[in-house]
């Protein structure tokens, strides 16, 4: 008969969560698991390549082995702050409106607390002055406004969530300016089940949006300052519009 090994994986990992002394070591894990040192010793090296311990070697004068200690591994968590503010032709009804423009601002952070909403809000609407300073988009009869506050969300999402810099603590911009969407009302009402059925053909790619990144926004918001058009700019690091020094 094959012996199989019970995994003691998730009783080392509670252990380590719920210890009041900074590291363990295999003697300590053995003695309150009730396992072997052996044992204790092939999961918590399991638990170090699967990137859940790492662990710090001690040496004697002579060069030998010391104390293995163990560390839990906490996992990074970025914090996410954002605002959108969509402006729409209409109030939506049974259908979706006509979308006009939509203004966002996104930071990720190691931190939570960092930024104000309410700023954020001041830099979507200054980012649509710079932008479209004839403001026909605040004109329209209806606005929605989302947002997320220190939506904590894995590493990984920090690339796509500010793309330009991909930086922490160093908030973007972004912009549309949509193509009216009221010719596609037709073809959504065909294809009822487009958005959830593979098998439903796609609709031609729009054309005709004008999307602006940080980048973009940042050279025309600095041109526009050195024109003597625009008295603030927008502080990436702090997250908010700030008056410009003459």
């Amino acid at each position: 008969m094959v012996r199989v090994r019970p995994s003691r994986r998730n009783a080392i990992i509670e252990l380590f969560k719920g210890s009041t002394t900074l590291g363990l070591t295999r003697t300590d894990v053995a003695s309150q698991l009730g396992i072997s040192y052996w044992s204790a010793r092939y999961w918590m090296e399991l638990l170090v390549e699967e990137k859940f311990l790492r662990k710090s070697v001690t040496y004697t004068v002579k060069g030998y082995v010391r104390r293995v200690t163990y560390f839990l591994v906490v996992p990074a968590i970025y914090f996410r702050t954002q605002l959108a503010i969509m402006f729409y032709a209409e109030k939506p009804r049974s259908k979706t409106p006509d979308p006009i423009a939509e203004f966002r601002v996104t930071v990720v952070s190691n931190r939570r607390g960092m930024y104000n909403l309410q700023e954020f809000e001041r830099a979507c609407i200054y980012t649509g002055v710079i932008l479209a300073p004839q403001t026909y988009w605040i004109k329209q009869q209806f606005k929605i406004t989302a947002n997320e506050n220190d939506e904590p969300i894995d590493v990984d999402e920090l690339t796509y969530s500010v793309p330009v810099h991909k930086r922490l603590d160093f908030a973007e911009r972004y912009a549309v300016f949509f193509r009216s969407r009221r010719g596609d009302e037709g073809w959504r009402q065909t294809h009822i089940g487009w958005w959830i059925v593979e098998t439903e053909p796609l609709p031609m790619p729009r054309e005709g949006d004008y999307e602006y990144d940080e980048r973009f926004i940042k050279d025309v918001e600095e041109k526009k300052i050195l024109l003597g058009a625009l008295k603030v700019r927008f502080n990436n690091e702090k997250g908010e519009m700030e008056s410009v020094e003459i």
